[in-house]
């Protein structure tokens, strides 16, 4: 088995929302890569739980968190002045930089689209399939 570098991983809220809503969601498999550590803001996951609407939701939704780790929320002044996002997102992009992940992965074209496939501050930014599709020989099956 190859030895695979350490990668650590900014799930943005959507997606959290999305592996657990669905206990055969394909992004579940973010959890199933060797090597690689999913990590969440409070503010993230403040974001999923407000919209959780049933219990066998918030079941996955726990489950989850407890396979992910968990890192500091961070000033918005993080962000490069180059780089514009609503309000509601730059937490999650300061969050990612601050904590200096490899990558922050995130399915919302509307906010982020702009930002796929760039590196901001080190993190690369890309969309949850993507990110998948890059990382596929790391799945444990």
């Amino acid at each position: 088995m190859p030895d695979y570098p350490a990668v650590r991983v900014y799930l943005d809220s959507n997606v959290l929302f999305s592996a657990s809503y669905d206990a055969r969601s394909d992004f579940l498999d973010l959890w199933k890569l060797r090597n690689v550590t999913p990590a969440i803001s409070q503010y993230a996951v403040s974001e999923v739980s407000r919209n959780i609407k049933s219990p066998e939701h918030r079941r996955r939704f726990e489950s989850l968190l407890t396979q992910t780790q968990f890192i500091s929320d961070a000033d918005l002044r993080y962000i490069p002045t180059s780089i514009s996002l609503v309000a509601k997102d730059q937490a999650i992009l300061a969050a990612a930089i601050f904590a200096s992940v490899d990558y922050l992965v995130t399915g919302d074209i509307k906010h982020f689209g702009h930002l796929y496939n760039t590196v901001v501050s080190h993190v690369k930014v890309l969309r949850p399939t993507e990110f998948l599709r890059l990382h596929q020989d790391r799945l444990i099956s």
